[in-house]
């Protein structure tokens, strides 16, 4: 049996505000050495998918660059191909991919030339680890035409997904977007699906071929293959979570600290990419007399002079002396200066955060400018922020990329306050 997968990993997600406003989604950085698309390809590579397309839409050269030929997952050499499938363009704009079907579609080509059996579609922006090997198995015994990955999720939360009603041997009854009210049931949707090559293909040109389609999966090839075809549902129990706000990235992020989560890294054996151009981060992390590091992850190239709880550091931080960093995730190359507090935050790569400065203080209150996405008490810094000495940030405040000293209304920025650079970063 031929596999063909097709990773879609064009989102914005605006959602997590500055953290993709210059990268792909899926091109996030996660838990300390990672970014979120490792997880989805890792598993391919787990499955020995032997051929993948990755595509791509939205701010894309981040990801491409860290994908590469696909080398560091095994994609290389006879019978193992990977590759980037950049948006395609026409004339205009609009010749983008107008949803996830029509991603797939436009990609038929690679697809095609591998003469599949079945199709494995992915999403590339979710944490979790999954055998699709038994998916695919429960597929073909359950003799289907299209099989979609299912969750329970608290009744309280069905609104925020799509939901599926299936019966008793697994057949899809009914579908439900997002639902403000009475859920048909509390089985979501994973982005995950299986199909046969030749029904898939077929239904992408009929959907191609409809105007008044938004050319996506959930909202209009899945719905029309229940009333035509043998579509199924196959509920996974394992760890999975939808990391597409600031919330739920910081909280996945805390969740590798315990494997008892659900979420272990080790025993998932997730790949990356671990090059890096700056050399220093090769070093071993190194904790300085005076240190102290409990419950976090320290990558390598770090220098800890001061105090680390329960946080998630990237390499090549440097923490200062008689600093504190709690509850929070530091990517790469930040600076974190002598007798500073740096609490429930989220560092993008390169910040710098001068001595005796509080980032993460006083009360909870919301984000005046964004309070869907800051309500819970994370601040967050973009990437190049530098905040001079004795800066106090409150809580759920948001720094764009680029902020200087002359950027700062003064020394002391409430909570739930929204910073702009002057001269933006980019």
């Amino acid at each position: 049996m031929n596999l063909v997968a097709i990773l879609l990993a064009g989102g914005q997600g605006s959602r997590l505000s500055i953290l993709s406003q210059r990268r792909a989604k899926p091109a996030v950085p996660f838990g300390g050495a990672y970014r979120i698309i490792d997880f989805t390809v890792s598993n391919a590579m787990h499955a020995q998918i032997p051929a993948l397309g990755i595509a791509t839409q939205y701010k894309p050269s981040s990801l491409m660059e860290h994908f590469g030929t696909g080398e560091w997952w095994g994609y290389m050499g006879r019978g193992r191909v990977a590759r980037i499938l950049p948006p395609y363009t026409g004339e205009a704009d609009s010749d983008w991919y107008k949803g996830t079907a029509d991603a797939v579609w436009q990609n038929r080509q690679f697809i095609q030339r591998f003469h599949p059996d079945i199709v494995v579609v992915l999403s590339g922006d979710h944490i979790y680890y999954m055998d699709y090997l038994q998916m695919v198995d429960f597929h073909v015994k359950s003799r289907a035409d299209a099989t979609v990955a299912l969750q329970e999720v608290p009744w309280e939360e069905t609104s925020r997904f799509g939901l599926v009603q299936i019966a008793e041997n697994g057949r899809v009854t009914a579908f439900q977007e997002k639902p403000k009210s009475n859920p048909v049931s509390n089985l979501a949707s994973l982005g995950i699906y299986i199909f046969n090559a030749d029904i898939l293909l077929r239904r992408l040109a009929e959907d191609a071929a409809d105007p008044t389609s938004d050319n996506d999966f959930g909202k209009n090839i899945l719905p029309a293959m229940q009333a035509q075809d043998r579509l199924f549902g196959w509920v996974f129990d394992g760890y999975w979570r939808d990391v597409g706000t600031i919330e739920s990235y910081w909280q996945a992020n805390m969740e590798t600290l315990d494997p008892s989560s659900g979420l272990d890294l080790a025993r998932w054996d997730v790949r990356t990419n671990y090059f890096d151009p700056r050399p220093g981060n090769d070093l071993p992390a190194r904790i300085c007399r005076g240190g102290r590091v409990r419950h976090s992850h320290i990558a390598r190239g770090c220098v800890i002079e001061g105090e680390v709880e329960n946080s998630i550091v990237f390499p090549g931080v440097h923490i200062g002396r008689n600093s504190v960093v709690r509850d929070s995730v530091i990517m790469n190359n930040c600076e974190i200066a002598d007798d500073c507090l740096v609490d429930r935050a989220i560092l993008d790569k390169d910040c710098v955060v001068d001595r005796s400065s509080r980032v993460g203080a006083g009360d909870n209150t919301v984000n005046k400018e964004f309070p869907h996405l800051l309500d819970s008490g994370i601040t967050v810094l973009g990437k190049n922020v530098l905040l001079p000495p004795g800066t106090v940030l409150g809580r759920n405040a948001l720094v764009f990329p680029g902020v200087r000293p002359e950027d700062l209304p003064g020394s002391e920025i409430e909570s739930g306050a929204t910073v702009r650079a002057a001269k933006p970063l980019w």
